[in-house]
C-alpha cells in the first residue's frame, strides 16, 4: 500500500456521536490561558491595523 492512498481516509465520526463537543465550563488554568491568548489577539490585532472582536476583547480585559 502506498503512502497516498490510506486505509483511514474515509473514516467519519459515528452519526450518533455529536458533531460538536459538549460545553463545559474550562478550567481556571484553562481560563488564565484563554485570557492571555486574548491579550496577545488584541495587541497583534492593534499592531497590524485589524479589528479584534468584542468577545475576545471582553475576554482580553479580565484578570489573570
Amino acid at each position: 500500500m502506498s503512502a497516498a492512498s490510506s486505509e483511514h481516509r474515509f473514516v467519519h465520526t459515528p452519526r450518533s456521536t455529536p458533531a460538536t463537543p459538549a460545553t463545559k465550563k474550562p478550567t481556571p488554568a484553562e481560563h488564565r490561558v484563554q485570557v492571555a491568548a486574548a491579550r496577545l489577539r488584541v495587541t497583534l490585532d492593534e499592531r497590524l491595523g485589524r479589528e479584534t472582536p468584542a468577545k475576545t476583547k471582553a475576554l482580553a480585559k479580565e484578570p489573570i
